[in-house]
């Protein structure tokens, strides 16, 4: 049962990821999309961390299809392939830096 609802999150989290950053793409130069879904997965992975029922398990998978390395990581490369240093910076800077700190505020709430 665990497996069949991790895999149902991912199904739902991909998805969901898709829709919200090309969404973004569309009003946005800046990588808004990523940086939205990353922060989002990682507090409500915050929020889930100690969390052993079987609901958690859908939940980590959609938070983990939600989220996104690989397109942030693209995204870093093309600014630095564009010379736009400042949006690689502030790219790099917002993901980590709200991203960690997203997590931690969905622990904290957690309790």
């Amino acid at each position: 049962m665990r497996l069949a609802l991790f895999l149902l999150g991912t199904g739902i989290g991909s998805g969901t990821r898709f829709v919200i950053v090309h969404y973004f793409r569309e009003l946005h130069r800046f990588p808004t999309g990523v940086l939205v879904v990353n922060v989002c997965g990682s507090f409500l992975l915050g929020l889930i961390a100690a969390d052993k029922s079987e609901i958690a398990y859908g939940l980590m998978g959609f938070c983990g299809a939600l989220t996104t390395w690989s397109a942030f990581a693209l995204d870093l490369f093309e600014s630095l392939r564009n010379r736009a240093s400042k949006v690689f910076l502030l790219n790099l800077l917002l993901n980590y830096g709200i991203g960690i700190a997203a997590a931690l505020t969905g622990i904290w709430i957690a309790g």
